[in-house]
């Protein structure tokens, strides 16, 4: 059995830079789909978002979660965002 791998980006995006969190991730969205298996991003009506990717396996996440995509992706969260939180396989990286 292949174990999946899972990133979860949780994070809440700042009242004044909505309009540009969802510009970035929109035009991200079908770049990143080529690189994982899966990819959700929700945002509730507080404006929290979650991104949930999956990745085939660890090669898989090895070889693309570094991919420029991922990258802008993160540093959008980062810019974009506070609270972050950045858990692969359900531990929290930084």
């Amino acid at each position: 059995q292949i174990s999946m791998e899972k990133v979860s980006i949780c994070a809440a995006i700042n009242e004044k830079k909505k309009a540009e969190f969802f510009q970035t991730t929109e035009s991200l969205q079908p770049l990143i789909n080529n690189y994982c298996k899966d990819l959700k991003i929700t945002i509730d009506s507080k404006n929290n978002v979650s991104i949930n990717i999956i990745f085939e396996d660890k090669k898989q996440l090895e070889n693309y979660y570094q991919r420029t995509e991922f990258n802008i992706l993160k540093g959008s969260v980062k810019s974009l965002c506070h609270n972050i939180n950045i858990e692969i396989n359900d531990l929290a990286v930084n």
